[in-house]
């Protein structure tokens, strides 16, 4: 079932067929013989009632086990009833405001978040303010400046500074740091305007059906997460649901709504556990099965059909009438992408569990994706650096502590794949902003990178090693000339340590690994 809360489908007439006051007073006729327990248990089973619509599919098929996604957002009776009407009919949508009035009570779901003004899980609690990409990543820049002030002070110019300034920025939770990116709502649907006419949200746009004959077997599994909310129920029941559901024979619209819903289930224990803005990056997190980052997958197959029209995307008439609004397909797709890559990104600040594909691990697509869908050049410059700094320092984040795959790069690959030259900001101030954060964070790693060799005799892979010290010292020369003696000296240092030392890899174990 698409979600109950933001169909169109009979708005119009439902609308005017139901007061306020008939809702309630029919509300209150159905449940005024039930106790509580009566509400949760009956509401339940209506939750999960076969739909009249929609192929047949029941609100659970789009939502959490119980619904808590909904109940713990502010939406009022009269939206309740009538947008279930559709799907369940009057009595029984009325007896779903009565469970959704009893579940906030059980689940002490207050205060209750605002649908329009709530982005989950947004950094921070809000966007950054600007009416652009540009005007927020420099507000972003600004909120950095005064966090990591290493980063953005005087240069960078020994070990000593370096190690100080990756320990201030591994101080720093990115889970809690307001960014410039807005994240997408729960829900967006065109009759509140034409501006939330878009896919950009959580819900499915398509049921994600799990096929009947296996709806017992996954109720069974929903309702022993729902008794013992746990990581590993939770990373069960995501496991369940890939088993039942293949994506891999799906296409557009169709696959995305299915990992979104899983993203959705991960979303809801959030919600239940109350971990929304927990420190998430350097130990594991509920985002991702073992080598399947729920957030990422949605990011990443949005990637793959970034350029695609409505029905290339396998969009029907319906979907393509309801997300045509003021925000053109290309504009959701990228709104849709940039915010689930940030989520990833935040539940594996390493990349190293989510996927072994290179491109992945070393933050190409999400460099990618912060330099075409904004773009956000200093968060860009941030991500990755942070990235690097968890994954140097921390074991955990490779989800393999005993293993470290063989191309992984050192310290210098710090580099963003290019985006930092490609994407400068025009505007003096936030043009020099972005430069003196871009070329601290380099000189960081360069002489990071210097430490580790004099530690250790060893570089990971010489040849990547030397082209990213180049490219790192050609933005130093290009756009901090008056350091460029320095740049140079540091750049030749670094050719010698790395052609002095050992190449280490998968095939040398015997080279000690860094434990921070």
């Amino acid at each position: 079932m698409a979600p109950i809360f933001w169909r169109l489908i009979g708005f119009a007439v439902l609308s005017t067929a139901m007061a306020p006051s008939a809702i309630s007073e029919a509300s209150s006729r159905k449940s005024q013989n039930l106790t509580r327990d009566d509400i949760l248990a009956q509401g339940l089973k209506i939750w999960r009632k076969p739909g009249a619509i929609d192929g047949g599919a029941a609100c659970a098929t789009c939502h959490s086990p119980d619904g808590i996604d909904l109940a713990a957002y502010n939406f009022d009776d009269q939206d309740i009833a009538r947008r279930a009407n559709p799907h369940v009919g009057y009595a029984d949508a009325h007896l779903l405001v009565e469970y959704f009035h009893a579940l906030r009570t059980k689940l002490k779901l207050s205060p209750l978040r605002d649908p329009i003004r709530d982005r989950p899980l947004q950094p921070g609690g809000e966007v950054l303010p600007g009416d652009t990409p540009a005007a927020r990543d420099l507000a972003f820049g600004k909120e950095l400046q005064s966090k990591l002030p290493l980063l953005f002070g005087p240069r960078i110019e020994t070990m000593d500074q370096a190690r100080a300034a990756e320990a201030e920025l591994l101080t720093l939770n990115p889970a809690k740091l307001k960014i410039g990116i807005p994240l997408n709502r729960l829900s967006e649907d065109q009759a509140h305007g034409d501006e939330h006419a878009s896919i950009a949200q959580w819900l499915p746009e398509v049921p994600p059906n799990v096929p009947k004959d296996k709806l017992p077997q996954w109720y069974a599994a929903e309702d022993k997460y729902l008794a013992d909310p746990s990581q590993a129920n939770l990373r069960q029941l995501l496991l369940d649901h890939g088993k039942l559901i293949n994506t891999n024979v799906m296409v557009g619209i169709d696959a995305i709504s299915v990992l979104k819903f899983r993203g959705l289930l991960v979303l809801q224990d959030r919600i239940r556990n109350n971990t929304e803005t927990q420190e998430t990056g350097l130990s594991g997190d509920l985002a991702y099965y073992p080598d399947d980052n729920s957030f990422w997958n949605v990011g990443d197959l949005t990637r793959d059909v970034i350029r695609s029209d409505p029905q290339r995307l396998g969009m029907d008439k319906l979907t393509q009438s309801k997300k045509s609004g003021s925000i053109p397909l290309a504009q959701q797709l990228h709104q849709l992408r940039v915010s689930w890559f940030w989520l990833a990104w935040l539940s594996d600040q390493g990349l190293f569990m989510t996927s072994h594909d290179d491109k992945v691990r070393l933050g190409m697509w999400l460099s990618q994706s912060l330099s075409e869908d904004g773009p956000y050049p200093i968060h860009n410059v941030y991500a990755n650096a942070r990235r690097q700094a968890v994954v140097s320092n921390e074991l955990t984040s490779w989800g393999e502590p005993k293993v470290r795959w063989r191309r992984i790069w050192d310290f210098a690959g710090l580099r963003s794949f290019g985006y930092q030259s490609r994407d400068l900001p025009q505007d003096p101030d936030y043009r020099q902003l972005t430069i003196a954060f871009t070329a601290n964070c380099f000189r960081m790693n360069l002489q990071l990178l210097k430490k580790e060799i004099l530690d250790t005799h060893a570089v990971w892979v010489k040849q990547s090693a030397r082209a990213n010290v180049k490219e790192l010292a050609a933005f130093l020369t290009r756009y901090d000339p008056d350091d460029s003696a320095n740049t140079a000296a540091l750049s030749a240092e670094l050719s010698k340590l790395i052609d002095g030392a050992k190449e280490r890899n998968d095939f040398n174990p015997q080279i000690p690994l860094k434990s921070g």
